[in-house]
């Protein structure tokens, strides 16, 4: 069953977030390290009126089990990053295709 990772980015009023370097720099590294591992595709959503959050990337995986792998073998390289375009850590949901 298709595995669905929403991941959303605070906003605050101190906040900051490079769109710039996570889409054309994070995106591509995440694709290049989780692909092989089941990352079936994702899309990005620049968040207007949000609720407190400024970015919305849903991430489909093969299975829970191939989100486990990717994360396991490549989760510190993909997650160490999160650094170098934001200042907050993003709130991460799992859920599966209904």
């Amino acid at each position: 069953m298709t595995t669905i990772i929403t991941v959303l980015y605070p906003k605050t009023e101190t906040s900051t977030f490079d769109s710039d370097y996570y889409i054309q720099t994070y995106m591509p590294l995440v694709q290049e390290k989780w692909g092989p591992h089941g990352l079936r595709n994702w899309i990005n959503t620049k968040l207007v009126e949000s609720g407190g959050y400024s970015y919305q990337t849903i991430l489909w995986f093969e299975s829970k089990e191939a989100f486990g792998r990717a994360v396991a073998v490549e989760g510190p390289t993909v997650t160490e990053d999160v650094l170098s375009f934001s200042s907050e850590k993003p709130l991460i949901i799992v859920g599966e295709e209904a």
